[in-house]
């Protein structure tokens, strides 16, 4: 999570950067050939045409070798929903870190097809506390832990990340805040770690640390 944070960083300033220099892209996507250029795609479909079983290379609904205009692409440099699809991406990152310590700390707790925060509600009322202490539980119920093992801001932070994933990933949202998210995924991390290890201090930091701010630093 924490390398993925800056690749998203590195991302965003492209993007910007080239949708603020929008005619030297278009200019540069005019000489792209084979794989490296950008095409449209369009749909051309019947009943028929769907419900054939055919081969994929076969299946001549789906045209995505259309060539573009460059002209035409630089109003979409930016409308790609950059911080909702890497929060989805964060949202990924901690489901299988989750399963995996699950998997070791209390095998076959999962049922298949099923991950750890099933029973945790992304639309939660936070302030009634019967439904906190139901999400803490939710949270324990996978480590062989208590519900009283977990912290409440651990379960409301679980409760906060899967509302927001729900909000982007089965309603649609395009805007979050992803500096936000990422934390309280992060924090989420820690609160596992320190419940099924005898640790009391996380320090990681993927570069060289050249102020020292991170020393010193977990193995991990």
């Amino acid at each position: 999570m924490l390398t993925f944070a800056t690749t998203v960083g590195v991302q965003a300033y492209v993007i910007g950067k080239s949708a603020t220099q929008f005619r030297e892209f278009e200019a540069e996507a005019a000489t792209l050939e084979n794989d490296t250029a950008i095409m449209g795609t369009g749909i051309i479909a019947t009943p028929d045409e769907l419900a054939a079983i055919k081969p994929s290379y076969e299946q001549s609904f789906f045209h995505d070798d259309v060539p573009l205009g460059s002209h035409e692409l630089g109003a979409y440099i930016d409308l790609f929903p950059l911080k909702a699809a890497a929060a989805s991406h964060v949202f990924t990152l901690l489901e299988v870190f989750r399963d995996d310590v699950a998997g070791i700390v209390n095998p076959g707790s999962i049922n298949r097809n099923k991950a750890w925060h099933e029973d945790i509600k992304g639309f939660a009322d936070l302030r009634d506390p019967v439904q906190v202490t139901k999400a803490r539980e939710a949270f324990a119920k996978h480590f062989a832990v208590t519900a009283d093992d977990v912290p409440e801001i651990a379960a409301r932070r679980m409760v906060s990340l899967k509302g927001k994933r729900n909000d982007f990933a089965h309603d649609g949202a395009s805007s979050i805040d992803f500096r936000s998210y990422l934390r309280d995924a992060l924090a989420v991390v820690c609160h596992i770690t320190f419940l099924v290890t005898d640790l009391d201090r996380l320090s990681v930091y993927p570069w060289e640390d050249h102020l020292d701010r991170f020393s010193p630093q977990t193995e991990v």
